[in-house]
């Protein structure tokens, strides 16, 4: 009997917990991730789509706010490389196949017009405020995923 409370207890509390993380809005999101930035002596912006943008090593990226899932956290790195050939595609195509069998986290992508290409690295979170445990890391495999298809590319 003893057993089935205490797991009735930690199932309640469990499911309270889900209940206030699935109350965050957008502009908390907004505020939690630009203070976040902030504070690690980035200069985040909000865009007009509502994600958080910031600059890192010259390059901008923005992380990509979806309010109905709380559970996932993803930075993207958007359209850094114009396809102007045939050829050029095929060569992306090899190059980006390559990355995305390779490497965890991050994925290349082009978009739907397939003339230029884009990085992300999308994770599942228990909080939302858990990002910050892996924003390094996740930004860093991007900044050496871009470095290594721009590599790839020119060879």
């Amino acid at each position: 009997m003893k057993k089935k409370i205490i797991f009735c207890f930690i199932a309640i509390f469990l499911f309270c917990i889900n209940i206030l993380n699935a109350q965050m809005t957008m502009p908390q999101l907004q505020a939690m991730y630009s203070k976040f930035l902030k504070d690690e002596g980035y200069q985040p912006s909000v865009d007009s789509d509502g994600d958080v943008v910031f600059k890192a090593e010259g390059r901008t990226f923005w992380i990509d706010i979806d309010d109905k899932d709380l559970e996932s956290f993803r930075i993207v790195y958007s359209n850094f490389w114009e396809i102007e050939s045939l050829a050029e595609k095929l060569k992306v195509y090899e190059v980006l196949n390559y990355i995305n069998r390779t490497t965890k986290v991050a994925k290349v992508f082009l978009n739907s017009k397939e003339d230029d290409v884009s990085m992300d690295a999308n994770i599942f979170v228990n909080k939302p405020e858990d990002f910050k445990l892996y924003f390094h890391r996740m930004l860093d495999l991007l900044l050496y995923e871009i470095r290594e298809f721009r590599e790839l590319m020119n060879k």
